[in-house]
């Protein structure tokens, strides 16, 4: 009787965490639509409304916020692991244990977080001074406080969402950041018209990130039902650093491949020169945002297909599969961009910010063919192989980032964004490395099958825009960018569909179309 009392509140709890997973995907993607919906939308109201030079030190102040979360040294996904860990062995001690020893770790992460911020802030002028005015210099200050001061609690308090996830609490951390995006959006529009600069929207983003943690702590509490989830005692400190230090280390890797961008721009240019990198940078995101929205798709797939035990010719057959697919989407995008990407920028954001354009094409370039490749990491880390991995792709984007200081320096933002996509290249050049030799990855035919008719419709779109550019007198304005994407369309599609899908593909396609119509 109690065997199956434990049976039937096991099969419960699978329901309900299958339940939590499923709203917790869709809240995941509509997540991700809504970066870059309310990007593409806001952003050109924002610089519009703040200036050249208010709009570039709202885009520095951005960069570095995801620098100080990486104060977090991967204890997020951690928790996450971890907790999941003791609540499928209903083990409330280790859980409470385990939670006191990260609570230990974020109060000596607070203590360094405060004087790193005094240093900075103290050392403001040796670091901007050259390039900023006085005023500009005040402005940064102010930010400075409200960042450093605000994420004081949001580091440590990003915890709370970690334990949402290793309960299986899907639905809400997820469920909170569409109201958050919304209320973001309409408060961002408010501020604007009634005359506020950048440091009004970084206290805003602030408060509304800290807020989402009172709540999320609130959650929890209520969800968990215990009267305290820590413990007079706490764990190894030892083996959740030695787990947490290849999590740190690739969101570093992460932060530092295009975010660093605006950094190095800020102690190397002006202000105005700053906004013109963020726009670029952002606009390369949405690309890594849009590829992401694909890849995620990959991820329960890349999860069954490495229990077979695969050959390294099914692991080709299969990252083949995907990668075509992944890479042929985001190749018809890349095209588009090339093609009508300045005249955009120029509408959008202003001819001030034309240079970004370029910023933008070159993260784009670099990023296709990882971002398409994307569900080889996907296997290695369903199989476990990740530390190699990040130490590769670390080192590379690390050596990047300190040879781009000087590119910046001495050659101007393109050339720094250059450097940084060189090491893009590089780290998925020694991935393709490690491909083969752990998954047994027949690079060859993957390239020559997925990316070499790819690179045929790359280099078609390229000769058109040089033309277009060169001999054709377009006006730029949105009619003749909507009318020119039409036709693009109406010319790629036929193409893919005829020339570049497999007869697999088309049937895939065909099958899909005609249930959506039953």
């Amino acid at each position: 009787m109690a065997a199956a009392k434990v049976a039937a509140a096991v099969a419960i709890d699978s329901h309900n965490m299958s339940s939590e997973a499923r709203k917790g995907a869709v809240l995941n993607y509509l997540n991700l639509l809504l970066i870059v919906v309310t990007g593409v939308v806001l952003t050109p109201f924002v610089i519009r409304y703040l200036g050249a030079s208010q709009y570039g030190l709202y885009s520095l102040m951005g960069s570095v916020i995801p620098y100080i979360t990486l104060l977090d040294l991967g204890l997020g996904k951690t928790i996450t692991r971890y907790i999941s860990h003791y609540r499928a062995r209903h083990d409330e001690v280790g859980e409470a244990r385990f939670l006191t020893t990260a609570v230990h770790i974020y109060a000596a992460v607070v203590v360094f977080l405060l004087l790193l911020g005094a240093v900075v802030y103290c050392h403001a002028d040796a670091i901007w001074g050259g390039r900023f005015t006085a005023e500009e210099l005040d402005e940064v200050r102010r930010m400075l406080v409200i960042v450093v001061l605000t994420q004081v609690v949001i580091v440590p308090g990003s915890a709370f969402t970690s334990i949402c996830y290793g309960c299986g609490f899907f639905a809400f951390p997820r469920g909170v950041q569409p109201v958050k995006y919304v209320v973001r959006t309409l408060c961002v529009v408010v501020l604007l018209l009634c005359g506020y600069k950048a440091v009004a929207l970084i206290a805003l983003e602030a408060l509304l990130n800290v807020l989402i943690v009172v709540v999320t702590y609130c959650y929890v509490r209520r969800r968990i039902g215990r009267r305290s989830i820590f413990s007079r005692e706490h764990g190894s400190y030892r083996e959740v650093m030695s787990y947490a230090a290849w999590i740190a280390l690739y969101a570093a890797t992460c932060a530092m491949q295009w975010g660093i961008a605006p950094l190095i721009a800020g102690v190397t240019t002006d202000a105005a020169t700053v906004g013109v990198v963020g726009v670029g940078v952002l606009l390369g995101n949405m690309y890594g945002y849009f590829a992401e929205t694909i890849n995620r798709m990959t991820m329960p797939r890349a999860s069954n297909f490495v229990k077979g035990n695969p050959t390294g010719q099914e692991v080709t057959d299969e990252m083949i599969r995907v990668g075509h697919v992944v890479a042929l989407i985001l190749t018809v995008v890349l095209g588009a961009f090339i093609i009508f990407g300045r005249a955009f920028v120029v509408l959008w954001a202003g001819e001030l910010y034309e240079e970004a354009y370029c910023v933008a094409l070159i993260i784009m370039c670099a990023g296709v063919v990882q971002l398409s490749q994307d569900y080889g990491n996907v296997l290695l880390e369903a199989q476990g192989r990740v530390r190699v991995m990040s130490v590769i792709n670390f080192i590379c984007i690390f050596v990047a980032a300190f040879l781009s200081y000087f590119a910046s320096r001495y050659r101007g933002i393109v050339s720094m964004v250059g450097v940084l996509a060189v090491g893009t290249l590089m780290a998925t050049v020694v991935s393709n490395v490690y491909y083969k030799h752990r998954l047994q990855l027949d690079t060859a035919r993957y390239f020559k099958t997925v990316f070499a008719p790819l690179a045929v419709v790359l280099a078609v779109c390229v000769v058109v825009s040089v033309v277009l550019e060169r001999y054709a007198v377009m006006p730029r304005s949105w009619l003749w960018m909507a009318v020119g994407i039409t036709l693009y369309v109406v010319i790629i599609v036929p193409v893919i569909y005829g020339l570049l899908l497999t007869d697999e593909e088309r049937k895939r396609l065909k099958e899909y179309v005609q249930s959506k119509r039953r």
